[in-house]
């Protein structure tokens, strides 16, 4: 970038912001909104986005240019729930002064008893500000006299001293939109790719408008670009079963700077590469410098490491050691805030922190290992055309030992060296190295979600089923079962009891929580009331895979659904009924196949006068399926889970003359 030539511009736009029309102006409310009790485009809504106002400027700053973004959001609160969005949480980058939010205004307008609009301002003094990591702050403040009913405004300033950094623009919410505008006028000297991501129409206009800037030889006429971008009436992006990052899917139109074209011709590229952002990162103090760092060994660590051999068994007693030595702090991003060395001390750190520390420890004993910049399941997608670092939002390490890469993120205590976290699976990660860096796709084919259950019922003259079973988590299934078992055992009967009426689960023990090699092994007795309707008794057998209750149920889908992993269910059961009851009617064997052979459904069942055994089993293929392709999956779900739920039929004999 030819910072020379830009200082001796002086920038003469005027700051006045575009005449607001076609919606009221702020501090002012239409009575018929504060009327309104259910939003016409989602009745269940619990809140509406009435406006939704961005104003983007160039004005002068430090460097001649920076971005001043105008902001004013209005929200309708229809339902109690509504009432968490009227706590406002604006987070920005804090560091060297390089963005401030300035003059915060807000008000709640609300109908008396006789139907008068009351407006009750926000007070100054409930603003707070306050710093979340060493490079970011916040402004935080509540929306006063919020009732369902309310309807709440606030608008705000943000200055960027940049010239590049325009944010992307988001047209629809968690909860309905009624209008979203949004209008930039950028110097014609700054050239920006712009992509639009929407389903709906957006109106974009168009306009040039006349500017003039100094140079040292005089005055000079130049264009400026105004664009506006206008969506109406935008249905909320409801969170749906199984899908991945809301802003994947979240109507859009981003922005990035490409070049510079100044007056006299001359042109400067502006947009980065991977090779300019992998240098950067390595000189970057908070984070390339901290892998140089020389952090003290402990002598248990030392201790163990002497007695392995090879870097794979390396590998893992370091992971393993700084996994249980080392609690996240919650704070995610790929710089360290206060240092690895500070959190070896403390015992305690950001993602980056932990997983730069185990980094810089892996180093020291010549393993192959680098750091990967990542984006979580909920920050959404990369985009690996454009060189942005902003779009990562987490730092693991990739190691390679035996022949073969790990991904490895020591800040969750529960997820094994061998297994791709699961947040970050079928993504893209970044390796930054000068000689071994690139783009990496986090797939690993033979990784599964699987569930091994056996199982053994008998129905009692009582009325209940009394059984006994063990179920075998494996894979991406033992992770969160065993993290449950650790932090919340009373919650873990939700396993086995959520899904039946009246199930008890007795005597549950869990072995195998801290043998990586292992499955999560749970055996537990439990108890089950049968149901009765007239002269027969009905009970299920579909018990504890996790497949009780469909979850696509709804009559459309707009997001894909990402499972993140294959599945594997199995089941193996054997049960009993009473010597004066028989079988009145017995689940069929079947065996059932989605079109594109992706689910696989098998039910074996065989009987004799008193008991059934049986083996189902269900093979989940593929790990996504495109939202395109939703109706075809409620269709066979429907069929899948009602044969899952089929019960078997009993009734009691007839007594003989």
């Amino acid at each position: 970038m030819k910072k020379a030539g830009l200082t001796i511009l002086v920038l003469t736009i005027s700051h006045a912001l575009f005449a607001q029309k076609g919606y009221p102006d702020y501090g002012t409310i239409d009575k018929s909104d504060l009327q309104m009790t259910q939003c016409d485009l989602d009745k269940d809504a619990y809140a509406y986005k009435l406006l939704d106002y961005g104003d983007v400027r160039y004005v002068n700053g430090k460097n001649l240019f920076k971005i001043q973004t105008e902001r004013r959001v209005r929200i309708k609160i229809l339902k109690e729930r509504g009432r968490e969005n009227a706590n406002i949480k604006i987070k920005y980058y804090s560091l060297d002064n390089f963005e401030d939010i300035s003059n915060i205004s807000a008000v709640t307008y609300n109908l008396d008893n006789a139907g008068n609009i009351i407006t009750t301002k926000l007070d100054k003094a409930s603003i707070y500000r306050k710093p979340v990591s060493k490079k970011f702050s916040e402004v935080a403040f509540s929306m006063p006299d919020v009732k369902p009913g309310s309807v709440i405004e606030y608008r705000y300033k943000d200055s960027k001293e940049s010239f590049s950094d325009l944010d992307d623009w988001f047209f629809q919410d968690v909860i309905p939109t009624r209008v979203s505008i949004y209008r930039i006028l950028v110097p014609s000297i700054f050239r920006f790719f712009n992509q639009l991501y929407a389903y709906q129409k957006v109106d974009v206009a168009n306009k040039d408008i006349q500017e003039s800037m100094a140079l040292s030889s005089g005055i000079i006429n130049y264009n400026s670009i105004e664009r506006t971008y206008t969506l109406k009436n935008a249905a909320a992006l409801k969170d749906e079963p199984f899908m991945g990052a809301a802003k994947d899917y979240l109507q859009r139109v981003v922005f990035q700077l490409s070049e510079i074209v100044y007056p006299d011709g001359q042109q400067d590229e502006i947009m980065s590469t991977w090779k300019k952002i992998t240098d950067e990162l390595l000189d970057d103090e908070d984070f390339g410098d901290q892998i140089k760092k020389n952090i003290p060994h402990t002598g248990v660590l030392d201790d163990s490491l002497k007695l392995l051999q090879g870097d794979y068994k390396k590998m893992l007693a370091i992971y393993r050691y700084v996994q249980q030595n080392m609690n996240w702090n919650g704070e995610e991003g790929i710089y360290t805030s206060g240092g690895i060395k500070s959190a070896w001390d403390k015992k305690s750190g950001s993602n980056a922190e932990i997983n730069l520390l185990l980094l810089n420890l892996l180093k020291t004993e010549d393993i192959k290992a680098y750091p990967l910049l990542v984006s979580t399941k909920d920050n959404g997608t990369v985009n690996t055309v454009y060189p942005l670092v902003d779009q990562f939002n987490n730092v693991m390490v990739v190691a390679e030992a035996n022949g073969k890469r790990f991904i490895l993120n020591a800040a969750d205590k529960y997820n094994p060296a061998t297994l791709i976290p699961y947040d970050v699976l079928n993504n893209e990660g970044f390796v930054v190295d000068k000689q071994n860096g690139g783009w990496i796709i986090l797939s690993d084919e033979a990784a599964k979600y699987k569930n091994t259950v056996v199982l053994s019922g008998e129905i009692s003259d009582d009325g209940l089923m009394h059984g006994n079973a063990t179920v075998y988590s494996y894979s991406y299934s033992k992770n969160p079962r065993v993290q449950k078992w650790k932090e919340d055992k009373p919650g873990f009967n939700d396993y086995f009891s959520k899904s039946f009426t009246g199930l008890k689960v007795e005597d549950l023990t869990v072995g195998n929580e801290d043998i990586d090699t292992l499955p999560l092994k749970q055996h537990l007795n439990f108890t089950l009331a049968v149901n009765n309707s007239g002269e027969y008794d009905y009970f299920p057998v579909n018990l504890f895979q996790g497949l009780e209750k469909n979850p696509f149920i709804a009559e459309e889908r707009y997001t894909d659904i990402d499972f993140g992993y294959k599945q594997s269910f199995v089941l193996v059961g054997h049960f009993t009924i009473p010597d004066d009851y028989s079988f009145e009617e017995l689940p069929k064997n079947v065996k059932m196949i989605m079109p594109d052979t992706s689910i696989i459904l098998t039910r074996m069942m065989q009987s004799d006068s008193s008991s059934i055994d049986l083996r189902i089993t269900v093979d989940f293929l593929k790990p996504v399926y495109p939202a395109a392709d939703y109706p075809l999956v409620k269709e066979f779900y429907t069929k899948l889970f009602a044969t899952l739920n089929e019960q078997v039929v009993i009734k009691k004999k007839k007594a003989l003359p």
